[in-house]
Parts: C-alpha cells; sequence; structure tokens
C-alpha cells in the first residue's frame, strides 16, 4: 500500500512524497495521521473517498467545475463592479493538466485593438479572477499526471474532462448564472483549449443562435 501527499498553493503541482507500506492497516493510519496534521494547521477536509485507479470519476470533477465557475464569475463580478461582463470561458490545455478561468467585459472588448477577434479568444480576455476555486478540481486531475496507479486510457480521460468542463457550464448557464432573454443573446461562453483544435459542438452546446451566428460571421470574415 501506498500513501501520497500533495501541498503547494492553489493550481500548482507543489510538493509530493509516496510511502510504501507493508499493510493496509499501516498505510491507513499514517493516512488518518496526515489529515489530523493538516487539520491541526487550520486546514479543513473538503472531500474523503476511495480511488479506483481504473475508473475516473467525471461526474465528481464537473460537480467541481460547476461549484468552482459559479463562485469564480461572482468573484469577478464582485472584483469588477464598474465593468459589464458579458464574457465567461474555462480553459484547459491539450493534455487536461489544468483547468482555469477567463472572464471579459464589454468596455474590455471595446477598448481592445484586437476587435471581434478578442471575443472568441480567451487567452486575450481581460480578467482572469477566481482561479483558485478550480484547485479541488485541479488537484482531482493530478492522478493522472504524478507517478500514480492510473489505469484509465488517455484518450477516455482527455474527452471526459473536457466534456465534464462543457457540462458544467452548460449547468449553470441552465440555471440562469449568465443570464436569460436578451441579456443572455448577448453573452459569450466558451470552453477553450489551449493551442488546439475547439472542441466539436461546444459553441452551439454553450450558446444560444444569436452567439453561434455571431461567431460564424467572424469566422467567415477570416475566409474571406
Amino acid at each position: 500500500m501506498t500513501v501520497w501527499t500533495a501541498a503547494g498553493a492553489a493550481m500548482t503541482w507543489g510538493e509530493d512524497t509516496r510511502k510504501d507500506y507493508a499493510s493496509e492497516a499501516e498505510a491507513h493510519a499514517t493516512y488518518l495521521a496526515h489529515c489530523r496534521a493538516a487539520l491541526a494547521d487550520g486546514h479543513t477536509l473538503a472531500r474523503e473517498s476511495d480511488i479506483d485507479p481504473a475508473v475516473f470519476d467525471f461526474a465528481l470533477l464537473q460537480t467541481l467545475l460547476a461549484d468552482a465557475a459559479r463562485r469564480a464569475f461572482d468573484c469577478v463580478r464582485r472584483a469588477h463592479p464598474d465593468q459589464h461582463i458579458d464574457s465567461f470561458a474555462l480553459v484547459s490545455d491539450d493534455s487536461a493538466m489544468t483547468i482555469g478561468c477567463m472572464a471579459n467585459s464589454r468596455e474590455a472588448l471595446a477598448a481592445s485593438e484586437y476587435g471581434e477577434e478578442m471575443l472568441w479568444n480567451p487567452a486575450e480576455w481581460a480578467f482572469d479572477d477566481g482561479g483558485a476555486y478550480f484547485d479541488s478540481a485541479y488537484r482531482l486531475l493530478l492522478q493522472a499526471h504524478r507517478e500514480l496507479p492510473f489505469d484509465v486510457d488517455f484518450d477516455t480521460f482527455r474527452s471526459g474532462v473536457f466534456d465534464a468542463c462543457i457540462a458544467a457550464l452548460a449547468q449553470l448557464d441552465a440555471e440562469g448564472v449568465f443570464g436569460s432573454g436578451a441579456q443572455r443573446e448577448e453573452f459569450v461562453l466558451l470552453f477553450e483549449v489551449s493551442d488546439s483544435e475547439p472542441v466539436e459542438g461546444a459553441m452551439a452546446r454553450l450558446n444560444p443562435p444569436a452567439v453561434v451566428a455571431r461567431f460564424e460571421a467572424w469566422m467567415a470574415s477570416w475566409a474571406n
């Protein structure tokens, strides 16, 4: 049995330790000792579960992402009360190793020298407040990227992570987090994989027809 620990600032790999034990009882006792030490240092237990190396809990990931995105969106609006926040995105990378958020405003878009191009490129957006809320989701991904037992096929893992990101945003959208009616018709909601092709179907899944049409018109302008 192996006990693995990791500690560090939010959204960082931090420092980790691994130690093998001859028995499950000894390993579990060590695990409990680590938990007690963390609680004594002022931390709180956010989640406790058994992990099967052959299974990744995509449903849990979606739940964590939805909670983080809700908090992050509220955070950016509170941090910039003078801005009309009308764009929000979750961003990952081609290895599904990271998850973050970006937001933009009507004012930032109007001031940008890139014009409409900025609207469809979250990396160019003005605000990244609330990123630390994604730390629990990020830690869940680490089992696939650290030297831990992990038997899930990588393509299955990658597509599952991306779908969880999209589903989390769609869940919040259905709850009205990003507005309704005319307000929602002007709100852009995106999931982006940096340095990679767009995830097929994500644009239409996350946005009303008016936003999709605006994106398609922008794409057509580049084709011309």
